[in-house]
């Protein structure tokens, strides 16, 4: 049975990152190549698994706001209909009086029984101002059905959108779920050999003594810096308390995240709101050159953009990386960056 490509690219990184002569061992960057060809496959299994957990994220934010539109809709079509009862029972009372006296004897009988020319005068001007009074409620009963009409087509539009919504989330569980099955064990053998690898080029360093970099390694020291007011502070200061948490697709906290529900969680612990999807944060923060970045701003990755991290100063930042991952401190220096923002401003 042939193995799938990917299945046969990841065994083949294995195979080459586990065999390591001792000569090997002595040069500054051992397995430099097979590292890359690992952290290539790493790095495109999370993109591919990303861009269907984010997409997840905003068609369920979308969700969220067509029910909260479709609450709102209900109670204007409650008022309204209640208005329109109130207004209907006068109507109809009045209408019916009208109707089984009829409008000129009861004119009639109302003149007659009057006892002076001014009472008769007044009494022509409380019908004819009755009568008007009544045509206005009618007028007005018009309006509120139209009304009313109205918002019952806006609903039933948004029912259509929300039985959309509830169907795509449906798919994307499904695939989500089935990505997560296929590529947990490459993703973990992916991992363990690049923890290896790393073990290795920082020994052959100690080894030789060599002062020339190696293989790139994870930040160990985290470093933050100062932010540039309380609120980014405390946003800095929530995410970093979640270090070491479980990344899980779809989760905001407080046990687990994805990449922008840890970011979405940090800032709402500063009274800060921000969507649940990375492009969307992307799009409700303040455009920040890389130079001047800040800690608590948020640093964007993917075309289209599909990650997000929280940068926390001296070129580092907080994220939640991908499935099988837990919440670290890592470089920002990524090969996908395409910008940065920052939130309630």
């Amino acid at each position: 049975m042939r193995l799938p490509l990917g299945l046969r690219r990841a065994l083949a990184v294995l195979l080459s990152i586990a065999v390591v002569t001792p000569v090997a061992m002595t040069r500054a960057a051992p397995d430099q190549a097979d590292l890359e060809t690992a952290r290539d496959r790493l790095f495109e299994l999370e993109k591919d698994f990303q861009l269907v957990s984010e997409e997840y994220n905003l068609v369920r934010e979308d969700l969220v706001a067509i029910q909260a539109e479709m609450a709102e809709t209900r109670l204007v079509v409650r008022a309204i209909e209640g208005r329109m009862a109130v207004k209907q029972a006068s109507a109809v009372s009045v209408a019916t009086e009208l109707y089984k006296a009829g409008y000129a004897e009861m004119a009639l009988e109302s003149v007659l029984s009057a006892e002076s020319l001014t009472e008769i005068e007044a009494r022509l001007m409380y019908l004819k101002s009755t009568q008007t009074a009544q045509a206005k409620v009618f007028e007005r009963l018009a309006v509120d059905q139209t009304l009313l009409e109205h918002n019952l087509d806006l609903l039933d539009v948004d029912r259509v959108k929300a039985i959309a919504a509830e169907a795509r989330l449906s798919d994307l569980r499904e695939e989500i779920e089935g990505k997560v099955e296929n590529q947990k064990d490459e993703v973990a053998d992916l991992n363990a050999a690049i923890e290896r690898a790393r073990r290795r080029a920082a020994a052959a360093a100690a080894a030789a003594a060599v002062t020339e970099p190696g293989i790139p390694l994870e930040p160990i020291n985290i470093k933050p810096a100062p932010a540039p007011n309380e609120r980014a502070q405390v946003a800095v200061d929530a995410a970093l308390s979640q270090i070491g948490k479980p990344y899980q697709w779809g989760a905001a906290g407080p046990d687990s995240y994805d990449c922008s529900g840890l970011t979405m969680w940090a800032w709402a612990q500063a009274g800060v709101g921000l969507p649940h999807n990375s492009g969307a944060q992307y799009s409700a923060t303040v455009r920040v050159a890389r130079e001047d970045l800040a800690s608590g701003d948020l640093v964007f990755f993917g075309n289209p953009i599909h990650h997000v991290g929280m940068y926390i100063g001296n070129g580092q930042m907080v994220e939640a990386p991908y499935s099988g991952q837990r919440v670290r401190v890592v470089s920002m220096n990524r090969s996908d960056y395409v910008g940065a923002g920052r939130p309630g401003v």
